[in-house]
């Protein structure tokens, strides 16, 4: 059922500020200030269960949404150059140790590093603290099953830092604040960190209820369990883990892991690897059914859309109201609720979700991505967001056509000559000045942009798209005209804030949103994010098939989710340009579009060097005033300094040195001698 651990708990308050001030950045953070206040977190249950939450607060500090999110550093979107964030750094290689020094809060919007290890303190803290109490009113059951919710936090802590960097100091119970430097871990090799994450997903699985619902929900359960040691086995079997690691002289100095001395990463090929990751895969798809997630579907979509009386957007090429086109368009619309709607509108679909801290309704993450205009307000002005996320050419081009094809590889779509051309012949759009845009701008939208998917129309904006049927005042449609610089087009102003590849996404905005003059609006940014949905589970499991060349079942896994998408059910006489392997990849793309998986499968697969690299960043012409038809609409490489160097595999731990030469507190290699930097930093 859907989930959604909230940023701010209330209840969590009293013990946050007055025992977890989150203000010490000691080696690791896993070494909680000492205090008084400890002894009162645990006096009755409720007071337990404040501490609890608190140790969840972990979760939305190091989700890979928030538009600053090293996650983001992938090809799927480009940002303007002036951010210069840490993605984007992640994006032009020049990310460093230094990258995440030197920041007073220690909570930074991308370091993953301090507030995993950071919670992972107060986990242990809480664990300790429950053993030796006894709480008022505090059943036997609840006991258990706190401390099952801890083990559960305790393997997501260490999964992240794992995914993020490599071989990880295990950390496995409260550390004493007395400690050495000499006395702390280092890092342990990667197999011996997946078996010790895997175990304690089990171990806190056995504790743990399937399902949790109303006050209860963004709580541990089994399912949340198995979902992630499938993930973290599918991680350790992909290519990157799996004798494919290029820095093979990489090692320990001052360490060793119990079984594999000074090593850190195993070079040779391991067939069962993936045989362990299709039993946990297996097994982590039917707790989820038995638990009744399922996919969200149309019907379901219909119901809602219904109840909000939400109509159905314009698809060029579609404009006839035939059963066809209709069911094609409540499909799209099916797509948009999928993203947005939550458990108590009848999404069953997302097992664990997080809100991510800047998704308020007028600013933050959501502004982003919205177009610079989308209503005009009482005064006459327009007003709107950033467009300072744009998906990138690459992208458009890997949803695939309404046939179930990538365009290039498409016979039936139109050869790739004509792609920019206009897709109305013989009609113009004569009006590049009104405010907002008028209707007739749907005569710009070029072919790339017709007789694609439904997730294609659901989730990107063009040039020429209805963006939404009655955003503006709560009864009309807005149409986007990427070329009009008095509503969202390129405006030297907002220079810092537009990307201007020519698209946009929409994939978290709330379909039934409502601007008006005023400025009032009926919601707008995502309610929560999915951290794990039904969806990644049959795809773990293709994935995890094709490796092992079982055709059949890879396809019937991957399949599930192409007749949910509307496109046709793939056969082994499909496997010619495209392998198993790469049909697996691509609908992972496009299916988790902005969801903070492509990261690591770039990485994990292997192809970063290919799909990062220099010269592989393309959008249309949108950096232009008042562009033509014409120029606007050229493929164009977009101009920032995107690099790959294989260093970029990991993150660097966290290293800086102060103005005055002197250590930083978020200096973990002067903290640790055990410590190795990731390699090539």
């Amino acid at each position: 059922m859907l989930t959604n651990i909230k940023l701010s708990i209330k209840r969590t308050a009293s013990i946050l500020l007055a025992s977890c001030c989150l203000v010490s950045c000691n080696y690791l953070d896993v070494i909680p200030p000492a205090t008084p206040d400890f002894d009162d977190t645990m006096k009755d249950v409720d007071l337990t269960l404040d501490f609890l939450y608190t140790c969840y607060g972990g979760v939305p500090r190091s989700e890979p949404f928030y538009f600053k999110a090293y996650e983001r550093g992938n090809d799927e979107n480009a940002f303007p150059p002036g951010y210069a964030f840490f993605a984007q750094r992640i994006q032009w290689g020049t990310a460093s140790p230094s990258s995440q020094a030197g920041v007073p809060s220690c909570n930074t919007d991308y370091n993953i590093w301090t507030p995993s290890y950071n919670f992972l303190g107060y986990t242990h803290e809480f664990m300790n603290q429950l053993k030796k109490s006894e709480p008022a009113n505090l059943s036997s059951e609840d006991r258990d099953l706190f401390m099952h919710e801890a083990m559960f936090l305790e393997a997501y802590y260490q999964m992240r830092v794992l995914q993020a960097y490599g071989p990880v100091a295990i950390i496995d119970g409260k550390v004493d604040p007395g400690i050495t430097t000499d006395e702390l871990p280092g890092r342990s090799h990667f197999d011996y960190c997946v078996d010790y994450i895997a175990k304690k997903f089990d171990d806190a699985a056995a504790g743990l209820p399937p399902v949790r619902l109303d006050r209860d929900l963004g709580r541990a359960t089994s399912t949340i369990c198995k979902a992630l040691k499938a993930r973290l086995l599918l991680y350790a079997a992909s290519p990157l883990w799996n004798g494919s690691f290029p820095f093979p002289e990489w090692k320990n100095m001052n360490f060793q892991t119990p079984g594999y001395g000074n090593e850190l990463v195993s070079h040779e090929y391991d067939e069962k690897k993936w045989d362990r990751a299709i039993t946990a895969c297996e097994e982590a798809l039917k707790v989820a059914k038995d638990a009744g997630y399922e996919l969200f579907d149309v019907n379901t979509a219909n119901e809602l859309a219904a109840t909000q009386k939400l109509g159905l957007l314009y698809i060029p090429g579609r404009e006839e109201e035939t059963s066809e086109n209709i069911a094609f368009k409540e499909r799209v619309r099916m797509f948009q609720y999928l993203s947005y709607a939550n458990e108590s509108q009848g999404n069953k679909e997302i097992i664990w979700g997080v809100r991510i801290s800047n998704e308020t309704v007028n600013q933050g993450e959501e502004s982003t991505i919205k177009p610079p205009s989308y209503v005009v307000t009482g005064k006459g002005t327009l007003y709107g967001g950033n467009a300072a996320e744009a998906p990138t050419l690459y992208t458009v081009q890997h949803f695939y056509t309404q046939n179930g094809l990538i365009p290039a590889k498409d016979p039936k779509f139109y050869p790739e000559s004509e792609w920019y051309t206009r897709y109305h012949e013989g009609q113009v759009n004569t009006d590049n000045k009104s405010m907002p845009d008028k209707e007739t701008v749907k005569y710009d939208i070029i072919k790339l942009n017709t007789q694609r998917e439904a997730r294609f129309y659901a989730w990107i904006a063009y040039d020429g798209c209805m963006y939404s049927p009655k955003i503006q005042d709560g009864k009309n449609p807005l149409w986007i005209n990427f070329k009009n610089t008095n509503t969202n087009g390129y405006n030297r102003s907002r220079d810092r804030h537009y990307v201007g590849t020519g698209y946009l996404s929409k994939k978290f905005l709330d379909p039934n949103a409502e601007w008006y003059s005023s400025t009032r609006t009926h919601q707008w940014g995502c309610p929560r994010r999915p951290l794990v949905r039904m969806a990644e589970l049959y795809m773990n499991l293709a994935e995890c098939y094709a490796a092992k060349g079982e055709t059949q079942k890879a396809l019937n896994n991957l399949n599930v989710i192409r007749k949910r998408a509307g496109v046709k059910e793939l056969t082994t006489t499909d496997l010619g340009d495209m392998s198993l392997m790469d049909w697996v990849r691509n609908e992972r793309f496009v299916e988790f579009y902005e969801e903070g998986l492509r990261y690591y499968d770039l990485r994990r697969w292997t192809i970063a060097p290919e799909r990062l690299k220099a010269g592989s960043f393309y959008g249309l012409n949108g950096r232009k005033v008042n562009p033509t038809f014409e120029d606007f609409n050229k493929p164009t490489l977009i101009d920032q300094p995107f690099a790959w160097y294989d260093r970029s595999y990991l993150l660097p731990v966290p290293q800086g040195v102060s103005e005055d030469g002197k250590n930083t507190t978020l200096n973990e290699l002067y903290a640790n001698p055990q410590m190795v930097q990731a390699p090539g930093y």
